[in-house]
């Protein structure tokens, strides 16, 4: 049919009008930016707050720290724009490079709700300009104006407790382990606008001082700060908080946000009960077997994922000698429904909650069990479907089948509960389990970029990690370059997380090796000529307890090096330096697998650990190799940062 030339006008016009964007949505930016540490109510308990020091705003109760209007209770739009677009180092990451101004906005009215505050709650006062000056002037002024009785000598913050409105009294802050918080893209204008505002709600007053002693004070305080390099350990303070409250328990904090039964995660999960009458027998069914019936593709993808094995003989043949608590404290997360603990507490069986005996369960199934985190286990409380927002179109809606819709499977806390362990268990100031702390203060957080978005991408349900080598090589990029001097062959290589928001690898089970070889123009080895360092967090455990010997691993974007030299006349032959990075996932379990098999054993345990070893023992692949042609030249200082030499092909597992 041919259309009046008229008509096609007025379309191919209406198609080419601007459509006039949504404007944002603050309580979804809220959500996926803010929930985490300020909870949903803005009280400051969210899921991560346990592991944070200081703790997170409480927003409701209104009072405010980096303010310009002198009233810690009345902010300026503008004061709550500046900590959201440049955070406060070392205690929230800035989003101004992922929000807009519009976006900034809606998130300002979020917090203002929160706080019960006026949209234009007051005016921000006079702005501050200054650069830093000079330090040694700043010294002088620094303990004339009295600094030292509240920050201590030398701004270590241990003077005595200051008055605060965000909880006891408590010391100043120590300016050499801390820094100033103050948000701001210049560090000098930070301090300086400390030091003419003050901080809401605390000890710290505003100064009446000129632009040269500010500029000469803020010189002193930038110098006395320390440098800090790579996630800081979790401090004293925030273990003996955990301790004295033990909220995060199971790794989930109690009254959460999107708890629709209890504690939905990370606890051992209450069993199901009777199925309704309005369920189909294969709706009524735990087993991941009759999920696939609906839900074919994610069950394909669940089948070849850890989540699978995560009930593998090597841990049911641990909890075998572990007593309830112990064996509850990993089935937990490895196969977490009632149904598959042989040992249940009441309160699992829906009796009370106080009782910590455990007994034989009687909905027992071991089948079950052998399943792991099944699909029961993330997605069905009392015979209800829990899962993200938005029904695939593929799926029919099952009137019969009640389900809910809930935001935290969109978010990284969904996966907190079971990777990562409470600041009491802390070792050497890291838990064991560190990996939602590792993105929560890395650079991916800061960019909305959640465990779901590099795990589950277009919600496939594969999890994908160190054990998949495709998977690792898009964590890494290896350079290197090699040359020969007068005094001999020199090779340097350096790997750079390029593509995991965690540290790499971020638990001590996986090991990575980076090696540097030189071959001969046959491609021969040279004896006596190869070097390599392990990656990874090394562990063992040690008169009750574990203990830390080494801790190599690769935080996000950040870079490992390996470099020697070597000399004398076997080298003279060195045609290239052969480059390798060698994956063993399950490093330290091989240990500890041989280990147990060395002891005394029945014979139902000893075949659950050979079959777990020989798992264990299967899993090492090379994720990288390269050979690089050594160059006559002077020695290299360090590696280019580009990227690897194109025909650098990594092998095939």
């Amino acid at each position: 049919m041919r259309w009046p030339a008229s008509v096609c006008v007025l379309v191919i016009a209406a198609l080419a009008a601007p459509v006039a964007a949504a404007p944002p949505d603050g309580p979804a930016l809220y959500d996926r930016l803010c929930l985490a540490c300020h909870g949903a109510a803005g009280d400051g308990r969210g899921p991560a707050a346990a592991w944070l020091d200081p703790a997170p705003r409480d927003l409701a109760a209104g009072s405010f720290k980096w303010v310009t209007t002198g009233d810690a209770t009345r902010p300026a739009r503008d004061d709550l724009r500046a900590t959201i677009r440049w955070g406060a180092p070392g205690a929230m990451p800035g989003f101004g490079a992922i929000l807009t101004p519009a976006d900034e906005d809606a998130l300002i009215d979020v917090v203002l709700a929160l706080a019960r505050l006026p949209r234009e709650p007051a005016p921000p006062g006079p702005s501050v300009g200054g650069r830093a000056g000079d330090a040694a002037r700043g010294a002088t002024l620094f303990e004339e104006l009295g600094c030292p009785r509240c920050h201590g000598v030398g701004g270590r913050g241990d003077g005595p407790p200051q008055p605060s409105a965000y909880g006891p009294p408590a010391p100043a802050r120590n300016l050499v382990a801390d820094g100033v918080r103050r948000p701001g893209p210049d560090r000098a204008r930070a301090v300086i606008a400390t030091l003419r505002h003050g901080v809401g709600g605390t000890a710290m007053p505003a100064f009446p001082i000129d632009d040269r002693d500010a500029g000469d004070l803020a010189a002193y305080v930038l110098g006395l700060a320390a440098p800090r390099a790579g996630l800081a350990p979790l401090s004293a303070a925030v273990i003996a908080r955990d301790r004295a409250d033990r909220a995060t328990a199971g790794g989930y904090r109690p009254g959460a946000d999107d708890d629709p039964d209890g504690l939905p995660f990370g606890h051992v999960i209450a069993a199901q009960g009777p199925p309704p009458p309005s369920l189909a027998p294969a709706e009524a069914s735990l087993s991941s077997r009759q999920c696939g019936r609906c839900h074919a593709a994610q069950v394909r993808q669940w089948q070849g994922s850890i989540h699978a094995a995560a009930g593998s003989p090597g841990l049911l043949a641990q909890t075998r000698r572990f007593d309830g608590a112990a064996a509850e404290s990993c089935l937990r997360c490895h196969a977490p429904l009632a149904e598959q603990q042989d040992r249940v507490r009441p309160a699992q069986r829906g009796g009370d909650p106080t009782d910590r005996t455990y007994a034989a369960n009687p909905g027992f199934d071991p089948a079950l069990q052998q399943e792991g985190l099944t699909c029961a286990a993330c997605h069905l409380r009392s015979w209800t479907r829990l899962g993200p927002r938005g029904l695939a179109a593929s799926l029919l809606s099952a009137p019969g089948y009640p389900r809910r819709e809930l935001p935290i499977y969109e978010r990284a806390d969904l996966c907190l509960p079971c990777h990562q362990l409470p600041p009491r268990v802390a070792v050497a100031g890291r838990p064991l389990l560190d990996t939602y702390r590792e993105w929560l203060m890395g650079p991916y957080m800061p960019r909305g970029i959640q465990c779901q978005h590099c795990h589950m991408p277009n919600r496939e349900h594969t999890w994908k990690g160190v054990h998949d080598p495709a998977t690792f090589r898009q964590g890494i990029a290896v350079v290197a370059v090699a040359a020969r001097t007068a005094s001999g062959v020199t090779a340097r290589a350096r790997v750079t997380n390029v593509g995991a928001g965690h540290y790499l690898p971020t638990t001590p089970t996986p090991a990575a090796w980076l090696s540097i070889e030189l071959l001969d123009d046959r491609g021969a080895p040279i004896a006596g000529a190869r070097v390599e360092r392990r990656i990874g967090r090394a562990i063992e455990f040690r008169a009750g307890a574990f203990v830390e010997r080494e801790d190599t691993r690769i935080p996000p974007g950040a870079s490992l090096e390996l470099a020697q030299g070597w000399r004398g006349d076997a080298v003279a032959r060195a045609a290239v330096a052969r480059v390798t990075v060698r994956v063993r996932p399950d490093d330290y379990y091989e240990g500890l697998y041989r280990q147990r098999l060395a002891g005394r054993l029945d014979a139902t345990t000893r075949a659950m650990f050979e079959a777990a070893l020989a798992r264990a023992e299967a899993s090492p692949y090379v994720a990288y190799q390269d050979d690089v042609p050594i160059k006559t030249a002077a020695p290299p200082r360090s590696p280019p940062a580009a990227a690897p030499r194109p025909g650098a092909s990594p092998p095939s597992r």
